[in-house]
């Protein structure tokens, strides 16, 4: 039993109508036609909803929804979720026709990140088109993206997503504290089945929103290039400026989106045979650029 890709992440924000734009207009993603005043459901590809955003009283991660391949994959990760003593709760119809799934389970990590296993998507539609005029996101069969969660716990909470998700190891990065006192920054990066670098990273820091961010990836770096041109057009700030990764080699820069949510725009991410592959341990971050900034006081 192993966990496929991650399929969708659900985030409540406070604000809709920016949401709606800078998910459109700035990050290119096409609004699915399910979508309401309560709840917008981004497109990335064929699937209806990748990105979810809820209404909500506070901006903040509401839930990773990771795919397994089938019914029996399913149900194994459900029993092994319970033999571990982690709380699952059994999603309904009406859940899973809003996920656009065939059955999901609710249930957190040993950090109390929330997160959903599912089989089996459902209304999926072949007229995917970027309103932003994106030319394709990577997607497929190595699901929508990344995801980094926060784990001050990092040693429980890796050993949960190893052990009992389904999760392999790809790299373990030690980075210097970002203050004198502080602890050194810990990021375990860990795959799924599918050829993507990492589909999670669990970073020892705690994070307001529950998220350190999640990744949009492009496939070309023209489309990255044009995805920062918009973004600093519309005044958003950046996390990091345009750098390359050590470890999966991505290109890519970070926006802080709505309500804090930071989001990674990238392009030519690794891609593994895990068969012939020894999970790495680094020191160095990036070979270029990345460079952190400070918000705007």
């Amino acid at each position: 039993m192993s966990v496929s890709s991650l399929g969708y992440i659900t985030l409540t924000a406070t604000d809709l109508s920016e949401w709606r734009t800078f998910g459109t207009e700035i990050m290119g993603l096409m609004l699915d036609d399910s979508s309401n005043d309560e709840t917008l459901r981004f497109r990335m590809d064929d699937h209806p909803a990748r990105l979810i955003v809820q209404a909500g009283d506070e901006d903040k991660l509401a839930a990773v929804g990771w795919e397994y391949a089938d019914e029996a994959a399913y149900l194994a990760i459900v029993d092994a979720l319970k033999a571990s003593g982690a709380e699952v709760q059994a999603g309904d119809a009406a859940g899973a026709a809003a996920r656009s799934v065939t059955a999901y389970s609710v249930s957190a990590d040993r950090a109390g990140n929330p997160f959903e296993v599912y089989y089996g998507r459902t209304g999926l539609k072949d007229d995917f088109a970027s309103p932003a005029g994106v030319g394709q996101f990577v997607t497929g069969e190595m699901g929508m993206g990344h995801v980094v969660l926060p784990a001050p716990n990092m040693d429980e909470t890796h050993d949960f997503y190893t052990s009992v998700m389904g999760f392999g190891d790809s790299d373990n990065l030690t980075l210097p504290p970002p203050a004198e006192s502080a602890p050194e920054m810990n990021i375990r990066f860990m795959h799924a089945c599918n050829p993507r670098h990492h589909s999670l990273a669990l970073f020892n820091y705690p994070v307001p929103t529950g998220i350190v961010h999640l990744i949009l990836e492009v496939a070309s770096i023209d489309d990255v290039g044009a995805c920062l041109d918009r973004v600093q057009k519309a005044g958003y700030s950046l996390m990091s400026t345009l750098g390359r990764h050590c470890n999966d080699n991505m290109v890519s820069f970070y926006v802080v989106g709505p309500g804090g949510i930071a989001i990674e725009f990238g392009y030519d991410g690794l891609q593994i045979d895990w068969q012939n592959y020894q999970p790495t341990v680094s020191t160095k971050g990036d070979h270029w650029g990345h460079e952190y900034v400070p918000p705007v006081a």
